[in-house]
Parts: structure tokens; sequence; C-alpha cells
């Protein structure tokens, strides 16, 4: 945990609430990780044209912007964090996703850091722009068209808390429920209380059943990332539907 402070190591603070928009700017004022650049969800990680659900898929171009404003190049090593996995997660896919193969999560979060003996600081350094050149891996996500196709060769994985996925508690989008055939595997079970994630053999044990084609959802990106990553450490490369939940539901009437 110590080479988070290396030089050509940026720290990335990725703290957000989907109930309190302000909450992880405020959250970065207050305390981060010394060196840490800011990246908000809304802004930053994800495009504000929202017809492909509430979270989709920044641009090329617009998410090339957002790196370079922060300094980051193909060398950067990029370590994300934030308080509950998720956003940081958010991150890794996307730098993925770009074709950055210097992504990291700091497995924790902030609280792994502050216990560890890690100091906070409300200092925000500028950082020189950089130059960075993206390319998209569209072989990461599935579109909705493929999951219409009922396609029987992947299994559909929504990764929303089981009331949400049973459509008994919906506190964002307008119609409850879930996508039909998709299977339950929340993304707070791939984490230890602690926050960290848990070990490859416990996570095969979750997944227990899952074929080696999924496809992951959430409400709109963000979570289901989480899985994306606890996937990969059990050794099984998944498929990520973006728009999630809440593009789904766009051509869905009450």
């Amino acid at each position: 945990m110590s080479h988070i402070s290396d030089e050509g190591v940026i720290p990335a603070d990725c703290r957000f609430n989907l109930l309190d928009h302000d909450y992880g700017l405020n959250s970065y004022m207050k305390g981060h990780i010394p060196g840490a650049v800011f990246f908000d969800m809304e802004k930053d990680l994800s495009s504000p044209d929202k017809s492909g659900g509430r979270h989709p898929i920044p641009s090329v171009d617009v998410f090339k912007r957002v790196l370079e404003d922060r300094g980051i190049s193909k060398q950067s090593i990029v370590v994300s964090y934030d308080d509950d996995g998720s956003g940081a997660a958010r991150l890794w896919f996307l730098l993925e996703y770009f074709s950055l193969e210097n992504g990291y999560v700091l497995d924790g979060g902030l609280n792994a850091w502050l216990r560890a003996g890690g100091s906070r600081s409300d200092k925000v350094i500028a950082r020189k722009r950089s130059s960075v050149r993206l390319e998209e891996r569209r072989d990461m996500i599935i579109g909705k068209d493929r999951i219409e196709a009922n396609d029987s060769s992947i299994l559909l994985v929504d990764a929303r808390s089981p009331d949400r996925y049973k459509g008994e508690y919906e506190p964002i989008d307008p119609i409850p429920g879930h996508i039909p055939t998709a299977v339950n595997i929340f993304w707070k079970d791939m984490l230890k209380e602690d926050g960290t994630y848990r070990s490859p053999e416990q996570i095969r044990d979750l997944l227990s059943g899952i074929s080696q084609n999924p496809v992951l959802y959430c409400g709109s990106g963000v979570t289901s990332c989480v899985n994306f990553i606890a996937m990969r450490i059990a050794g099984i490369e998944p498929k990520l539907y973006p728009g999630g939940w809440s593009h789904w539901i766009k051509s869905i009437t009450r």
C-alpha cells in the first residue's frame, strides 16, 4: 500500500453517493489521500447524454479530456479508491475499457489506507496537463439488443440488492424489478466486512453455477463493476451491460 505515494502513481478519489451528488466532492475537499485527484461520477465517469441510462460510458473525447486535465497519461499508474468500493471499480473499468493498462483499485479503499497509518490532506495539487490516446474495447460490453435477442449463451447477473432485484424496493428508478432471466448476485457480497475483496476461492463459491459467459448489470453500470473485478479475481471473464436497469426500462411503460 505504501507504493501509492511513489512517483508516477496517481491516487484517484472516486467517492460518490447516488442520492447526494455533492457527497463525493465535499468528502474529497474535507480530506483525501495526499496527491489524489478527484473524479465526479456524474461529470467525469459518465456521459451527460442519459439516453443510454443513468450513467452511460463517456465518449472517447470526453474521457480523454477528463484524464488529461488530471495529468494522466499512458504511463501513469492510477490507483482508484473510495469508501465503499463502487466508484473506484467504475474508474478501474473505464481505464480498462479505454485500453489503459495501469489502472488499479486500492483494496479496502480509504478506510484501509487510514487503518494502515496513511494520512489525509485537504490540499488540492495542480497536475501538469498530459496527453493520452484512448481506444475503446467494445468487446468488454454488451448492448440491449443482444440481451433482447434472448441469446442463450449469456447469463445475466444483476448486482443490485436483493430487494431491488425482486422489485420490493426502488429508491431511484421509476419502475421496480429486474431483466427477465437475470440472477441476483449482490455486489456487496463480493467484499468482506472491512471492504476488501474476498479471496478467489470465496468468490468462486459465491459464484457457484455461473457460466463462463456472464453479462453483468446493475442500476446504471457502477456497482456491477465490483462484480466485474470479483469475477476477474476468480478467473472468470465477464462482460458489462453498462446501461443497466435504468436503460432497460426506458422502453417500458407503466
